[in-house]
C-alpha cells in the first residue's frame, strides 16, 4: 500500500506507565538512602551520645552541686533531644514516602505489563510524527500524575505529622524536659517560673528610697489601674489593668520604664461587668499574666482572656464566660511551653470549676479538666518530681496535682476549706496549702494517684493563716504572712512553730525569698528585710512612698515593684 509502512509503535499507555515506574523507583530510593543514613545516624551518633549524658547524670548524682557539670548535661540533653526529636519524625516520614514509592512503583509495572509493551502498528507515514508527539505527551501526563501524587502523600505526611509530634516538638517534650533550663532567671508568672517566690537571680538590690529616689532607676505610671503583678522576660516587663470600660495588657521596656505597647481584649464580656459584684481591693484586672518570652496572656475578672506575641500584635481573644465569684475572679495564670493554663473556678457548688490549658500560637484548648470545687483564688503552679512536671491547684476541699501535657489529675488530697485564696507552693518533694485563718497542711509531692487523703498528708499546723498572701519557704522554714502583718514560722520536718512577729503593717503582696533574706512588701509601699532563719532578725527596710496590693517582679540586679499607680525599677539605671 503506497504510503503506508508497517512500524513499531510504542502503545503511550504502556509508556505512561513505564515512565511512572521510573520515576517512583528514583524517588524511593533516594528516600530510603535517606532512610538509612538516618537510622545510622540514630545507632552510632545519638545512642553514644545518650549514654554519655547518662554517665554524666550518674557522676552529678555523685557528686552534687556541680554548676559546670549541670551546664554541659543541660546543653548535652537539649541538643540529644531536638535530634531525636527530629530524626523521629524523618523516620515515620521516610517510611511513609518509601512506602508510598514502591506502591506506585508496583502499580505501575503491573499496568504496563497489562498492557503487554510495544506491538507492531499500520501507521502511514504522515501519521508517525503526530503519533510520537502523543506519545511524549502521554508519558508528561503520566509522570505529572505521579510527582503530583507522592507530593499529595507528602503534604499529608507533613500536615499530619507536625500534629502528632506537635507534643514532642519544639513546643512540647523537648522543652518540657528544660523548662526549668529555659525559664531560668526569668519572673514569667505570678511568684515567678515555679509560683513559689523564691528568687535565683543574684546582685538583687537591698536598698532604695522612693520619695528621695535613691537606687530607683525609674518610675513609669500604668494608665489603668490593678492588682496584677508584674512579669518579666530579659528586658520586657508585662502587667495588666482595667476599668469598667475597658481592659488591657501593657509592655513596657525594663531599661528605661517606655510603655512599648498596650494591647486591648474585649472579646465580648464587657457589657455584662454591670451583672459582677467585685470588691474594691480585687478590682478588674488582680490576675497576674502570664509570658513563655515567645508570647504574653492577660485574663480578667469577666474570663476574657488574650494573648500577644512580644511585639504586640493580638494572636487570640476568648471569652470564656462570667464566672461566678464572690468576691471577683483573681486566679493568675500559669505557662508551660507552648500553653497557659488556666484555673476557672467559679460557682458556690461543686460542677462549674474546670482546669484548661490552651495553645499559646492559637488559642485552641489543648485539654480541660472538670474540677470538683467551688470558686478559689488561688493560681496554678507548675512543680517538677521525679516523674515529670505537675500542674499543682488547690481549692476547697482538694489540694491536686495534674498532668500539664494532657490534663489527667494524677492526685488529690481532701484537707481544705473555705475560701482558699493562698496559691499552693513546693519545696523538698512538699506541696504546702493555706486553710484561711486556720492551719498551714504539708502534702507529699509524689502520690501514687487517686485520693491520697489519708496517708499523703504529713501534718497540720494550727494557727492565724493568710487569707490572701502566699507562704514562702527555704526548704527548711516555712513563713507564713496574714493581712494584718503576722509573720510565722514553722518548722519543714513537722510543721512546729518557730517563732511569731507582729510586723505593725498590713499586708496583700506575697513574701518573696531572696538568698536567704525574705523581702516583705507592705500595702504602705515600705519592704522589710528579714533574714530567713527560725528566729527573727529584721535586717532593715526601705521605703517606696506609694501604696502596693501587688507582689513584686525580681531579675539580675534587679526587681520590679507596681504600685496602685505606678512601676517601678528599682536598682542602677
Amino acid at each position: 500500500m503506497k504510503g503506508v509502512e508497517k512500524s513499531k509503535v510504542v502503545n503511550p499507555w504502556y509508556q505512561s506507565f513505564i515512565g511512572g515506574a521510573v520515576v517512583s523507583a528514583v524517588f524511593s530510593t533516594v528516600a530510603g538512602a535517606f532512610l538509612v543514613w538516618t537510622v545510622l545516624q540514630i545507632r552510632f551518633v545519638d545512642e553514644p551520645r545518650a549514654q554519655s549524658l547518662a554517665e554524666m547524670q550518674t557522676k552529678y548524682a555523685e557528686r552534687g552541686a556541680d554548676t559546670q557539670l549541670e551546664e554541659k548535661i543541660r546543653l548535652l540533653d537539649t541538643q540529644l533531644r531536638r535530634d531525636q526529636f527530629a530524626r523521629g519524625c524523618f523516620v515515620y516520614r521516610g517510611t511513609v514516602y518509601l512506602v508510598s514509592g514502591l506502591l506506585i512503583f508496583s502499580v505501575c509495572l503491573l499496568c504496563a505489563r497489562g498492557i503487554s509493551g510495544p506491538r507492531p502498528m499500520l501507521s502511514e507515514k504522515a501519521d508517525l510524527r503526530a503519533e510520537q508527539l502523543r506519545s511524549a505527551m502521554h508519558a508528561r501526563v503520566a509522570v505529572t500524575v505521579v510527582l503530583a501524587g507522592l507530593g499529595g502523600v507528602g503534604l499529608f505526611v507533613s500536615l499530619w505529622t507536625s500534629e502528632h509530634w506537635r507534643d514532642l516538638g519544639p513546643e512540647g517534650d523537648v522543652i518540657k524536659a528544660d523548662w526549668s533550663a529555659q525559664a531560668e532567671g526569668q519572673w514569667c508568672s505570678f511568684r515567678g517560673p515555679w509560683g513559689n517566690g523564691v528568687v535565683s537571680v543574684k546582685d538583687v538590690p537591698a536598698k532604695w528610697d522612693g520619695p528621695s529616689g535613691e537606687n530607683i532607676a525609674w518610675k513609669t505610671d500604668v494608665p489603668l489601674p490593678g492588682h496584677s503583678s508584674p512579669v518579666v522576660w530579659d528586658e520586657r516587663v508585662f502587667v495588666s489593668g482595667a476599668d469598667e470600660t475597658v481592659q488591657k495588657i501593657f509592655c513596657f521596656d525594663g531599661r528605661d520604664g517606655k510603655l512599648l505597647w498596650e494591647g486591648k481584649i474585649e472579646p465580648g464580656q464587657m457589657k455584662d461587668r454591670g451583672k459582677q459584684e467585685i470588691m474594691e481591693d480585687t478590682g478588674y484586672a488582680a490576675s497576674t499574666p502570664a509570658t513563655d518570652g515567645k508570647f504574653v496572656c492577660a485574663i480578667f475578672a469577666t474570663g476574657d482572656i488574650g494573648c500577644f506575641d512580644m511585639a504586640g500584635k493580638k494572636v487570640w481573644e476568648k471569652a470564656m464566660g462570667l464566672p461566678e465569684s464572690a468576691y471577683g475572679y483573681a486566679s493568675s495564670l500559669a505557662v508551660f511551653p507552648g500553653r497557659v493554663i488556666v484555673q476557672f473556678d467559679q460557682g458556690y457548688e461543686a460542677g462549674k470549676s474546670r482546669l484548661i490549658a490552651f495553645e499559646l500560637a492559637t488559642g485552641k484548648t489543648v485539654w480541660t479538666s472538670p474540677r470538683p470545687v467551688p470558686n478559689s483564688w488561688t493560681s496554678p503552679s507548675l512543680a517538677k518530681t521525679e516523674r515529670g512536671y505537675q500542674t499543682l491547684v488547690s481549692g476547697s476541699p482538694w489540694l491536686a496535682g495534674y498532668d500539664p501535657a494532657d490534663g489527667r489529675e494524677l492526685w488529690r488530697a481532701k484537707c481544705l476549706g473555705g475560701d482558699v485564696a493562698p496559691t499552693q507552693i513546693w519545696t523538698s518533694g512538699l506541696v504546702l496549702a493555706v486553710e484561711p485563718y486556720n492551719r498551714l497542711i504539708a502534702v507529699r509531692l509524689d502520690n501514687d494517684g487517686g485520693d491520697v487523703s489519708d496517708g499523703a498528708v504529713l501534718w497540720r499546723a494550727d494557727g492565724n493563716m493568710p487569707d490572701i498572701c502566699s507562704p514562702v519557704s527555704d526548704g527548711r522554714y516555712v513563713w507564713t504572712l496574714t493581712t494584718t502583718g503576722l509573720l510565722s514560722c514553722y518548722d519543714l520536718v513537722d510543721g512546729g512553730p518557730a517563732y511569731e512577729k507582729q510586723l505593725g503593717q498590713d499586708f496583700q503582696a506575697s513574701p518573696s525569698l531572696v538568698g536567704d533574706v525574705l523581702y516583705l512588701l507592705s500595702q504602705s509601699g515600705r519592704m522589710l528585710l528579714v533574714r530567713a532563719g527560725g528566729q527573727y532578725e529584721e535586717l532593715g527596710s526601705n521605703e517606696l512612698g506609694q501604696e502596693c496590693f501587688a507582689s513584686p517582679a525580681f531579675a539580675e540586679g534587679r526587681l520590679y515593684i507596681r504600685s496602685k499607680t505606678s512601676l517601678f525599677r528599682i536598682g542602677q539605671k
